[in-house]
C-alpha cells in the first residue's frame, strides 16, 4: 500500500510525535510505503521514508494551518495513495489518530459573538470534516473520555471510532538491572540515596501542572524540603518558572532539564512521577511511569488517570483541582513506603495490554485500505 501520513509539526520529543514514528515505521515494516507531510520537521530526517515539509505562510496560526491543507490537499490529488492518515484534524483524511482532544468542547460556555472568530470558526470546521456525521473519517481513539465527548458533540458513528489500547515503548519497562541504572544515573545526576527526585515529563509546562508541582514542593516542611529535586524533563520557556522558583525560595531544588532522549533511566532514578495536568487527552508518561516501577501523583482529568486508580500504584486527585489536596497528597506520599505502589505497579504492567496502540492502528489502516478496495 501506498500511504500519506500528515501532521503539523514533528519533535523527537514529543508525545505524538512517537506514536507516528512507531505506526509509520510498523506500516513500513509490513511492506507499505510511506510518504510523510509536515509544515515544520525538528530533528534527523528518516531515510525509511519520504518527508516533504511543506513552509506555509499566512498572518496567524490557523492561516498558515490553512495554508498547509491547501497545500497538502493539492499533494494528495498528484498522487495516487491507499489510505491518507493524519495525527493532527484536516480535512480529507481517511483515518485520524486522535491525539488532541476535542476543539468544540473547550467553547460550550463561549458565547455565540466569541463563536464568530475567524480562528474559531476553522478549527470548529475542520473538527467537523473529521468527526462529522458527513464524514467518512476512521478515527482511531485512545481516550474513553474524549470519544464520549466527540460522540456528544458530533454523533459520530460508533462504527467510525476505533478504540485504541495503550501503546508504551517496551523500553520504559524496568529492566533486570533496575538497580544498578538507577545508581549510576542518580550519580550521574549528582544525587545521593539518601535525596528525593520528583520527576515531571512532558511539553507545555503551563498543561502539565510544573506551576502546581512547584508549589506544592514549596509547601513541604524543612526536613523534606531538604534533601527534595524537582526534575522537569521537555521544552517549554522556563523564564517564568525559573522566577516562581526563586519568589519561593526553591531555586536550588528545581531543575529544567530540557529535552532528553534518556527518559526511560530518569523514570528508573526518580521517587515519585508528578503530573497535575490542567487538561491531559491521555497521559503517556503516567503508563511510561507505571511499566517502570514509579509510583505517579496524577489529576483525575489525566485520560490514563484510570489506570493509576485501578491499579492502586499511585493518587489520583480530584477535579476540581485543589492546591492544598495536591500538597498534602505529595507529602505523605513522600513520607510513606513505596513498596506497594511499586509492586501494584509492576503487576498490572505485567498483565494488561499497556504497549500494542502501534500494532493495532496499523491493523486499523490496513482494515480501512480493504474496505476502499471493496467498494472499488
Amino acid at each position: 500500500m501506498r500511504l500519506a501520513f500528515a501532521l503539523y509539526k514533528y519533535f523527537p520529543f514529543g508525545g505524538l510525535a512517537r506514536d507516528f514514528m512507531r505506526i509509520a515505521k510498523i506500516c513500513i515494516g509490513k511492506g507499505h510505503s510511506v510518504d510523510v507531510y509536515v509544515m515544520e520537521w525538528q530533528g534527523d530526517l528518516e531515510a525509511e521514508f519520504k518527508v516533504s515539509i511543506l513552509p506555509s505562510k499566512g498572518c496567524s496560526n490557523h492561516a498558515k494551518v490553512a495554508d498547509f491543507h491547501r497545500q497538502f490537499t493539492k499533494n494528495l490529488k498528484q498522487e495516487q495513495y491507499d489510505v491518507v492518515i493524519g495525527f493532527n484534524k484536516m480535512p480529507g483524511l481517511d483515518v485520524y489518530y486522535a491525539a488532541d482532544p476535542c476543539y468544540l468542547d473547550r467553547f460550550t460556555e463561549t458565547s455565540f459573538l466569541k463563536k464568530l472568530n475567524p480562528r474559531y470558526r476553522f478549527y470548529a470546521e475542520v473538527e467537523e470534516s473529521v468527526f462529522g456525521v458527513s464524514s467518512g473519517t476512521v478515527c482511531l481513539m485512545i481516550s474513553d473520555v474524549q470519544t464520549a465527548l466527540f460522540k456528544k458533540h458530533y454523533h459520530t458513528p460508533t462504527a467510525r471510532l476505533v478504540a485504541l489500547p495503550p501503546g508504551i515503548d517496551l523500553n520504559r519497562r524496568k529492566p533486570p538491572n533496575a538497580k544498578q541504572r538507577r545508581e549510576a544515573f542518580r550519580e550521574e545526576l549528582k544525587l545521593t540515596e539518601n535525596e528525593l527526585l520528583v520527576l515531571m515529563v512532558g511539553t507545555g509546562f503551563k498543561t502539565k501542572g510544573v506551576d502546581r508541582a512547584m508549589e506544592a514542593i514549596a509547601s513541604l516542611p524543612e526536613t523534606l524540603q531538604s534533601k527534595i529535586h524537582l526534575m522537569v524533563v521537555g521544552v517549554d520557556d522556563i523564564s517564568s518558572y525559573e522566577r516562581l522558583a526563586i519568589e519561593k525560595g526553591i531555586a536550588e531544588k528545581v531543575h529544567f532539564m530540557g529535552g532528553r532522549p534518556d527518559v526511560p533511566d530518569f523514570l528508573l532514578a526518580a521517587d515519585l512521577l508528578v503530573h497535575p495536568a490542567r487538561k491531559e487527552n491521555t497521559g503517556t508518561v503516567i503508563l511510561e511511569a507505571m511499566v517502570a516501577g514509579l509510583p505517579m501523583l496524577v489529576t483525575d482529568v489525566c485520560g490514563y488517570a484510570k489506570h493509576v486508580s485501578k491499579s492502586k500504584a499511585g493518587e489520583v486527585l480530584p477535579s476540581p483541582f485543589s492546591q492544598v489536596l495536591l500538597n498534602k497528597a505529595l507529602e505523605k506520599m513522600l513520607v510513606s513506603d513505596k513498596e506497594s505502589w511499586i509492586n501494584n505497579a509492576l503487576e498490572y504492567a505485567e498483565n494488561e495490554d499497556l504497549y500494542s496502540m502501534p500494532e493495532k492502528a496499523v491493523e486499523a489502516i490496513e482494515k480501512v485500505a480493504e474496505s476502499r478496495l471493496n467498494v472499488s
